[in-house]
């Protein structure tokens, strides 16, 4: 038989419990904390990450599912994103699909070596920047004059024409004497529409026997 005495104390001790975990959870109680999570859905200016709705800062202006981020709240209860931790393996390359007339660079000791045309942001002293590696070979047939299949979304175009000279074949250009042994320029406009247009001295571009776009960067914002 329990005696009134230890009804008594284990009331309390339930009491006790429940006041601990509504005190973890009030933010009123708590305090201002932060926490490590993972995203697992992108609204409008905000994530959900572990089940917490976090409106994003600023600077976290590409949120994605699988993000491994920082979240912030307030004694109010509010959570703001702070942004992505970096990545152990470094920022991510994203390779493009070419568009007609293109296949991607390869990495053998021949040909056009540096690799397929890819692209990540990267954050410099907290400016965002574009930047691209790799190239591109002509195949048989016409090109045109964007590079690209699909335009480039909007997180990934430049504020205003971003316009740059690279280096393609030694074949000739209409206009220019050629040499087997210089390697002749060819400009490229990287345009506010996502598209990636190249620009030579011929109508249209079908000289090209192979561009590289390795080490281009321009700023986002």
């Amino acid at each position: 038989m329990t005696s009134t005495h230890g009804t008594h104390r284990d009331l309390a001790s339930a009491l006790k419990q429940q006041a601990t975990r509504a005190g973890e959870r009030a933010p009123s109680v708590r305090g201002a904390d932060w926490r490590l999570a993972t995203v697992t859905a992108v609204g409008t200016g905000t994530v959900t990450a572990d089940g917490i709705v976090a409106r994003c800062m600023e600077f976290y202006s590409n949120p994605a599912v699988g993000d491994v981020i920082r979240i912030d709240q307030s004694s109010s209860g509010n959570w703001v994103a702070m942004g992505r931790l970096a990545s152990t393996t470094g920022v991510p390359w994203t390779t493009v699909t070419l568009g007609t007339g293109y296949t991607q660079g390869n990495t053998t000791t021949t040909g056009n070596n540096n690799g397929p045309i890819r692209y990540r942001r990267i954050n410099i002293g907290g400016t965002w920047f574009m930047e691209w590696d790799g190239g591109a070979n002509r195949t048989s047939g016409a090109q045109t004059a964007n590079i690209l299949s699909t335009a480039l979304s909007a997180v990934y175009r430049p504020v205003a024409r971003a316009s740059f000279v690279i280096a393609r074949n030694a074949t000739s250009i209409t206009g220019v004497a050629a040499s087997t042994s210089v390697v002749h320029s060819l400009k490229v406009d990287f345009e506010m529409d996502g598209t990636v247009t190249l620009i030579s001295a011929a109508a249209g571009d079908a000289e090209t026997a192979w561009l590289s776009l390795k080490g281009i960067r321009y700023p986002l914002t």
